[in-house]
């Protein structure tokens, strides 16, 4: 199988910005964003060394943080994301001591990434004497609704972690979860599904009021594009593309609340085997008023792609077990089979773009089968 440069064009953006050869830039991973993306590079050699990233999203920001090229795109060096402003701050000034000061929390260390997402947001921890404190960088213009929704689901009876204080820049400080990562705990599958069922069942009670974060419709056109670039076989990628497109096209019901992004590393539990229960539910930023088949979809292709993963090592009989039990659930709900094979696209072309062909076409099969069974288009 070969594989195309799946990022040439913002590559040669970057060369010419920063008047360097081809060779010193190589190409980390891509991000969608608004109606473009992020592309993110590693540049090599003295003086621009460094991780860029090159924005075609086209979205308004504050302040330029980079170089900016009037419609065609920005160009910025980490941490100075213009649509994150209190992300440079944050991990690398002194914003989150003041801000844990001011609750009474003293860092102990320099805040650690866990997590970024360029133009969306970033996780990272800070270990205090009062304990780790995590702390989440978004959008200025999204802080106020994540906590209003974060106080709602509390108030609700569901065991999001407790905000300990935020600021409109865009950053917000959390408290650790209750109970143990389900990567970390030993779950029987048919009891895993049963907690990722209550969620759902749960979550649907709460009135929220704000529109869930998916946007599945208008990431499908979107993936297929950048996928048939990469694929080893384009031809497939528009065939399950159209598929699909049919299988979104299903009577959904009344909107709902879901959590918008629900899989295994969302959930916290206490107990093992098929006596685990739920503790804790994060990253609820995403949450909001949406459809039943989101979350199970969400869960499903989760499932699917860890358990194409363990195959290489790892306990891939249970994690197979997993993703073949939320399909016998879930999969003849409407509009679940089509909404995973969406996650599987985005799945396939994060595969692809890393050079994992492979492992892409499995994705893009398992994508297939689950809309060419589908009883819902």
């Amino acid at each position: 199988m070969t594989r195309s440069d799946p990022a040439a064009a913002e590559s040669a953006l970057l060369c010419d910005a920063l008047e360097v050869a081809p060779e010193r830039v190589s190409f980390l991973r891509r991000e969608p964003l608004g109606p473009g993306s992020v592309a993110a590079f590693a540049v090599s050699g003295e003086p621009v060394e460094g991780d860029y990233f090159v924005d075609t999203s086209g979205l308004d920001v504050a302040v330029e943080t980079g170089m900016a090229l009037p419609g065609v795109a920005r160009i910025w060096m980490h941490p100075a994301d213009p649509h994150l402003p209190a992300l440079a701050p944050t991990a690398y000034g002194g914003a989150a001591g003041v801000l844990l000061s001011r609750i009474g929390h003293e860092a102990t260390d320099a805040p650690a990434m866990v997590a970024y997402r360029p133009g969306r947001r970033a996780v990272l921890t800070v270990p205090t004497r009062e304990g780790v404190v995590w702390l989440k960088v978004v959008r200025p213009s999204r802080v106020e609704p994540i906590v209003e929704s974060h106080a709602l689901l509390a108030a609700s009876g569901i065991p999001v972690p407790a905000i300990l204080a935020w600021s409109p820049e865009g950053l917000i400080a959390l408290a650790s979860a209750e109970g143990a990562p389900a990567t970390e705990v030993a779950w029987h599958p048919e009891a895993l599904l049963d907690v990722a069922e209550e969620v759902q069942s749960r979550l649907a009670q709460v009135p929220l009021r704000r529109t869930a974060r998916t946007g599945l419709e208008d990431r499908l056109p979107w993936y297929t594009a950048k996928l048939e670039a990469v694929a080893a076989r384009p031809g497939a990628v528009r065939l399950v593309s159209e598929q699909t497109a049919a299988a979104l096209d299903v009577g959904q019901g009344e909107p709902r609340s879901i959590h918008g992004d629900l899989h295994l590393g969302q959930l916290f539990l206490t107990g093992e085997g098929s006596e685990v229960s739920l503790a804790g539910i994060i990253d609820v930023d995403t949450a909001g008023r949406g459809f039943a088949a989101d979350d199970s979809a969400a869960f499903l292709s989760h499932a699917i792609a860890s358990a194409i993963l363990t195959e290489n090592g790892g306990d891939a009989p249970r994690a197979w077990a997993l993703a073949d039990g939320a399909l016998v659930r879930w999969g003849d709900r409407p509009g679940v089979r089509g909404r995973a094979a969406v996650h599987l696209l985005g799945h396939a072309l994060a595969a692809a773009e890393g050079g994992e062909l492979l492992r892409s076409d499995r994705l893009l099969g398992r994508a297939h089968d689950l809309v060419s069974e589908s009883k819902n288009t």
